[in-house]
């Protein structure tokens, strides 16, 4: 009677994550979309200002149906665009390449830990264990993977800025120390867990 819940709140998170992973696959698509079609965009439908702190930006792309349209925002901190004269930066350039590696890759990243939830919990609802080594192995790539964007997406910006926006050379090391920090205690995470599965195998062979 007790595991009945268990296994119901378990189909309702597999169902959850299901929704979020495909509503962030059409993000995705619609922020590559924008981003492909900007240069084909008027520059009425965009907007490129200095802040205090960041250069923030917003596209407005039209879905042509009446006056109806979709709008894309972000911001780019000092740190990877310093503030110069607006006649001096590529903004459609700016704006393409931050969509890209600020937004795009960022979605794409937090659907591929959300596909890594949902087979973990398909495998909870088939009865499986989550502690299989196929699913230890997946999430200490991911930590891996969200490490290596969190220490190199920033610079990698930078440099692509200073290539195709600016057209001078400016390289700021500038780490996501949040993604660092999740990426570090997922990758001991896993260690952990496979030592633990180890273990367990162990104990097994010795019954």
């Amino acid at each position: 009677m007790k595991s009945k819940p268990t296994y119901d709140n378990i189909k309702n998170l597999h169902s959850v994550l299901k929704f979020f992973y495909y509503g962030t696959l059409l993000i995705a698509f619609i922020n590559l979309i924008i981003t492909l079609a900007i240069p084909s965009l008027p520059d009425s439908a965009i907007t490129f200002e200095r802040g205090i702190r960041e250069w923030a930006y917003s596209v407005d792309f039209p879905l042509g149906i009446g006056s109806m349209s979709f709008t894309l925002f972000h911001t780019i901190p000092t740190t990877i665009l310093q503030f110069l004269p607006v006649k001096y930066i590529n903004v459609q350039a700016a704006i393409m390449i931050d969509s890209i590696i600020s937004l795009f890759c960022l979605i794409i990243l937090i659907n591929l830990g959300l596909k890594k939830l949902v087979n973990l919990t398909q495998d909870i609802l088939n009865n499986e264990s989550p502690f299989q080594l196929k699913h230890i192995k997946s999430f200490r790539i991911f930590a891996f993977i969200v490490m290596l964007y969190s220490t190199l997406g920033n610079t990698v910006l930078c440099i692509l800025f200073s290539i195709f926006v600016t057209g001078f050379m400016s390289v700021t090391f500038d780490f996501m120390w949040s993604g660092v920090f999740f990426g570090i205690l997922g990758y001991i995470f896993s260690d952990i867990a496979e030592y633990g599965l180890f273990l367990q195998d162990e104990y097994d062979t010795t019954l």
